[in-house]
């Protein structure tokens, strides 16, 4: 969770023809193998919330993106391992992606992202939600579980954002843009700053500023040929999600205030898995906070990984992910 936008990618591999080719034959037949269904949820407030579900295995994943204003399209890609083994169930939050479109703070408060939350679980008709969430995702599964500790069996949180607003939230765009020289920093403010206007072709404008910015939340920014895995895409939604992005950001964050959760969880006893790289865009503290936030987490560290440790060290996430899930 953050200030600015939390993860773009664009998918390229520098290989030749023959292992291009390879490679999407493989992939081209995982996708015919994993069944797919997508529909529509009705929500309080009259909001309409787009749901997809993948897989169909005997356990099932509830998957929160993050955001806030973004949508599942950034990760959907890059979690397919996981519908090979699991039914997994996504769904853009309210006012992102091809749900609703809200811009008021009453409607953006977080409590109604709970509420929407538990309206997912009843539609699914699920007794006990395991739940996986990246960035504001994980945050988000985190405090549906305290507002709601008996509705949920098991918490993996991806690269959680902050447990507390101080002094974490004032690191994240620093740690970003470490990477950059002045010319690049001038180049990215000129480009958010059409992105928050709304100037010009909005799909333009998001590619060129999260090409940009996005590699930030990598381990090693000018490392091209991990940073070409990732296969999510920030800016495929329809244009309105895309122009609201940076309202719904806002007015959801200023709804949690100057926030310090580490001492919400004491009285819940689910396991609870805590994932991220060694490099991420919260420094390593907060993680650990994470850990002993909860009577029974457990924190793991991916080396060479930093916000998107799904895609830069795929096989010990998943694997990781898969054990947890098994001995839970």
């Amino acid at each position: 969770m953050n200030r600015s936008l939390s993860g773009y990618f664009v998918w390229y591999l520098v290989i030749s023809l023959s292992l291009l080719l390879s490679e999407r034959d493989i992939i081209a037949e995982q996708k015919l193998s994993i069944n797919v269904i997508d529909g529509h949820i009705q929500s309080i407030d009259g909001v309409t919330l787009y749901y997809r579900v993948a897989g169909s295995g005997p356990d099932t994943l509830l998957v929160l993106h993050g955001g806030p204003g973004l949508h599942m399209d950034y990760i959907v890609p890059d979690l397919e391992p996981l519908s090979e083994q699991y039914t997994v169930i996504y769904y853009d939050q309210r006012s992102a992606g091809r749900s609703t479109m809200v811009i008021d703070s009453a409607s953006l408060h977080i409590d109604r992202y709970i509420a929407d939350l538990e309206e997912v679980r009843r539609y699914f008709g699920i007794d006990r939600l395991t739940l996986f969430g990246h960035s504001w995702g994980a945050v988000l599964g985190a405090r549906y579980v305290r507002e709601h500790p008996d509705n949920v069996s098991r918490l993996i949180m991806v690269s959680p954002g902050p447990i507390r607003y101080d002094p974490y939230d004032a690191m994240f765009f620093p740690r970003v843009t470490e990477w950059m020289d002045s010319t690049s920093l001038v180049e990215l403010e000129s480009l958010h700053k059409a992105f928050v206007a709304g100037e010009g072709d909005i799909v333009t404008v998001c590619r060129e500023f999260t090409d940009m910015f996005k590699r930030g939340y990598f381990y090693d920014p000018f490392d091209l040929e991990t940073f070409g895995r990732m296969r999510g895409d920030i800016c495929s939604v329809p244009e309105p999600a895309l122009r609201n992005t940076w309202t719904v950001n806002a007015l959801t964050l200023q709804s949690i205030g100057e926030w310090d959760w580490r001492n919400d969880y004491q009285d819940i006893d689910i396991p609870v898995f805590v994932i991220t790289g060694v490099r991420d865009v919260f420094p390593v503290e907060n993680f650990h906070e994470w850990e002993a936030a909860f009577q029974n987490a457990q924190l793991v560290l991916l080396d060479r990984a930093g916000h998107y440790p799904h895609v830069e060290r795929p096989e010990g996430f998943f694997q990781t992910v898969c054990e947890f899930l098994d001995d839970h």
